[in-house]
């Protein structure tokens, strides 16, 4: 798998639908949803469970890192890490199943608030 850092994000992105095409016609729908229930309650991924390698789940992963960051998240002036930051880790599973239904407006409204609340902060 080559470096993530050094490639297009549209190669990325060809990497993870190539993947998410695979999971999607190789992996049982019971087993499919029991991944997706574990990811959204905890954040991880088994790429052995899941059937690829670790390179192609890294790549998916970022991939959907970079369409959160472009569409929701950078609008607002936040990097994927600041919005982390600032996000209650109680709603994280309810976060991540919006990236996993690519929810990308829900994420970018929540987005918006967070901005909002650190512009007040700073005006304090």
């Amino acid at each position: 798998m080559p470096d993530l850092d050094i490639l297009d994000p549209s190669e990325i992105e060809g990497i993870a639908d190539k993947a998410i095409t695979q999971f999607n016609d190789t992996v049982d729908r019971d087993m499919a949803e029991l991944i997706v229930t574990k990811f959204t309650y905890d954040g991880t991924l088994d790429a052995n469970v899941i059937g690829v390698d670790q390179g192609t789940l890294d790549a998916t992963v970022r991939a959907f890192e970079n369409k959160m960051t472009s569409v929701a998240l950078a609008p607002v002036g936040l990097t994927l890490s600041d919005y982390l930051d600032c996000c209650d880790p109680a709603d994280l599973p309810a976060i991540r199943s919006l990236v996993v239904k690519g929810d990308w407006r829900s994420i970018a409204e929540h987005a918006s608030r967070i901005r909002a609340a650190i512009n007040s902060q700073g005006d304090d």
